[in-house]
């Protein structure tokens, strides 16, 4: 495989190959999902890595393998989400991990539920240089929050969420921009007014978004309910298929997984450590992957797609899988 000159050829090429859904990608990804370990204090009701049959290794990733990561794609980088299924700031090194990033020109994002945090890693974070971190907290009162964020603490939460902010006011630091994630469920839609009364308090942007469930919890506001779950997600979180074309999922263990929503390890790709990464990205699972999400051949029980809510199959009859 033939790599791209530079980041903004690189940038072209994906531009074009998206836009006409070639099975056969010949830029780099712009955009990496690295997981820095599938671990968390929390149990979130419908997190997969909560779930017993959650079957990914659980170990943490280090320093000197994420700058392995890194390496394989740097020329062409230039966001890295540090977060998929695990808590990132249980992982020690993701401090190190940040200033890495940051220090070659790369924005990091992370999502975390706001327990794990305290004044050192806050400062670390801060001067490390984090482009943006979001705070997924679902709701106003320990009730309503710990409905969903099952073993978190509300109370620990909002004074993290206090302390980054005069953190990042003390140190006159001009980032990370600090988001607020309301997921908005039945039991907190009636909070969501007082938590824009107290984003607006704390100097933060709070967003309202779509959850995925069973339905069983689900919001009766139009706008958050369990009807046409697919149009909902895209409209808050954007079309994750499109990942198949700029932007890999690596867990820490080095798998490679096509789509950040791949819950199974029987779905991967290969593995970064194991194999070249221009051999992963082309491979004949990848270019299945790609004709599926194009529209040009139906999935199989083979892939994730198959029981994907964005899929062309239902697992289950008259309902989104």
């Amino acid at each position: 495989m033939k790599l791209p000159r530079n980041r903004s050829h690189n940038e072209r090429l994906l531009a074009r190959q998206l836009k006409s859904r070639s099975t056969f990608v010949l830029g780099m990804p712009n955009t990496l999902i690295v997981e820095p370990g599938a671990v968390c204090s929390l149990r979130c009701r419908f997190c997969p890595q909560s779930k017993q049959d959650f079957n990914f290794t659980r170990g943490l990733l280090n320093l000197r393998d994420f700058q392995r990561i890194i390496g394989y794609f740097e020329p062409y980088l230039d966001t890295v989400m540090l977060f998929n299924w695990g808590e990132p700031l249980m992982n020690p090194d993701i401090g190190r991990m940040v200033a890495y990033a940051s220090a070659k020109g790369i924005h990091t994002f992370i999502h975390s539920h706001f327990n794990s945090l305290d004044e050192a890693l806050a400062e670390e974070l801060i001067r490390g240089g984090l482009f943006e971190i979001t705070a997924s907290i679902d709701g106003v009162t320990q009730e309503s929050y710990a409905a969903y964020r099952q073993g978190g603490s509300l109370e620990r939460a909002i004074a993290n969420l206090r302390l980054l902010q005069e953190k990042k006011r003390e140190l006159r630091a001009d980032s990370p921009r600090i988001v607020w994630k309301f997921l908005v469920f039945r039991h907190n839609e009636h909070e969501m007014e007082s938590a824009r009364l107290l984003a607006g308090e704390l100097g933060i942007p709070v967003e309202f978004k779509f959850a995925v469930t069973d339905g069983t919890i689900s919001s009766t506001l139009p706008e958050f309910s369990s009807d046409r779950p697919a149009e909902k997600f895209i409209r808050h979180y954007g079309l994750p298929c499109e990942q198949l074309w700029k932007s890999p999922t690596i867990h820490a263990d080095g798998t490679v997984l096509p789509c950040c929503m791949v819950s199974h390890s029987r779905f991967c790709a290969g593995n970064v450590f194991q194999q070249e990464f221009g051999d992963i990205w082309n491979n004949e699972k990848y270019r299945f992957l790609r004709e599926v999400a194009s529209g040009k051949k139906e999935a199989d029980e083979s892939v994730f797609c198959y029981y994907c809510m964005f899929g062309r199959r239902r697992r289950v009859k008259g309902q989104d899988a």
